[in-house]
């Protein structure tokens, strides 16, 4: 997993967050003789303790963080002048090594309502269960009890936490359930359950279960601190890409810009931010956008970075006395 002087690989990956981790991962050990590239703008998280131990997951969100990319909006009236921010996260791994590692599933009405073949939930299902080892309770039938991610409790409850629940079953009007993440449960209320190993306490990531685990690989390859700019097409063929140093991992690099070459595919996954400018930059996007920034069009897809929905939080503390 170190950087070599290779300049050609079978697959690259434009971007090392969560889905990289999981595609490139299980790529590598369904065919160990891929050469697979992963070239991702922060750093590695390998065995960090910011990473690895779930009660440091606000550190993240400090301003001064460089696992996260904070994504700076424009002034809305309806934040009263304000300019909305959205951090992304910015090291191997992705998301699911700086996220709050809550666990929660759509139902299963959501995927069915896309209306889009292969997407059904219940071609879903399978692949959900597969990924996961539910540790919270035995024997239901949504849940996965063999893969590696770990879901559990998050390896202690406090007394007060159960309290909570008492009260809330006592005087509540909506209903508790066990389960509220089968898929099918919907409008009533249970224990957040985690993306945390409950044996070990460490946050259960997808760079630590997909690729970290696989250093003994030769053909794995994570080159971090590196920004992709654009990928590089032969007659409408992605056949490489192009990238730089990565200011916020080394602002002081100055490195003029490096090429490898990909004999079978590049994928694009660098979230919802970075992908869309990325293909931007290739040539890929709305006519107007490129002509902006004098970059020739190579395929017309105007909806290339635009109509961008996500969640927004606003983070407080409570103190119970």
């Amino acid at each position: 997993m170190s950087h070599p002087g290779i300049s050609e690989f079978d697959i690259i990956f434009a971007g090392g967050g969560t889905t990289a981790c999981v595609v490139a991962g299980r790529l590598a050990a369904w065919d160990p003789s891929l050469s697979i590239l992963i070239l991702e703008g922060g750093q590695h998280t390998l065995d960090q303790a910011a990473h690895v131990q779930p009660y440091r997951y606000p550190s993240h969100q400090a301003p001064t963080s460089t696992t996260m990319t904070f994504n700076v909006g424009n002034p809305s009236p309806r934040l009263n002048g304000r300019t909305p921010i959205v951090p992304c996260a910015h090291c191997i791994g992705g998301g699911s090594s700086v996220n709050f590692m809550v666990y929660t599933r759509a139902p299963a009405s959501d995927f069915d309502d896309w209306g889009a073949d292969g997407w059904e939930s219940k071609k879903l299902i399978p692949l959900m269960k597969k990924l996961e080892t539910y540790e919270v309770q035995p024997d239901r039938p949504t849940h996965g009890y063999s893969g590696p991610i770990k879901v559990s409790s998050g390896g202690c409850k406090l007394g007060a936490s159960e309290e909570f629940i008492h009260v809330g079953t006592t005087y509540h009007k909506r209903q508790y359930d066990e389960d509220t993440d089968d898929l099918e449960t919907c409008n009533t209320y249970s224990p957040w359950a985690k993306y945390i190993d409950g044996t070990t306490g460490r946050r259960s990531d997808a760079a630590h279960h997909y690729v970290y685990n696989q250093a003994h690989n030769a053909n794995l390859h994570i080159w971090v601190g590196k920004r992709v700019k654009r990928v590089i097409f032969r007659d409408k063929r992605a056949v490489g890409v192009e990238f730089t140093s990565d200011p916020g991992s080394f602002p002081d690099a100055g490195q003029p810009p490096s090429i490898v070459r990909a004999s079978k595919l590049v994928v694009v996954s660098a979230g919802a931010f970075g992908s869309p400018g990325i293909l931007e930059r290739s040539g890929i996007g709305a006519e107007v956008i490129l002509k902006q920034c004098d970059i020739e069009q190579l395929v017309d897809l105007p909806g290339v970075g635009e109509n961008y929905r996500g969640p927004c939080s606003t983070i407080y503390f409570m103190m119970l006395i």
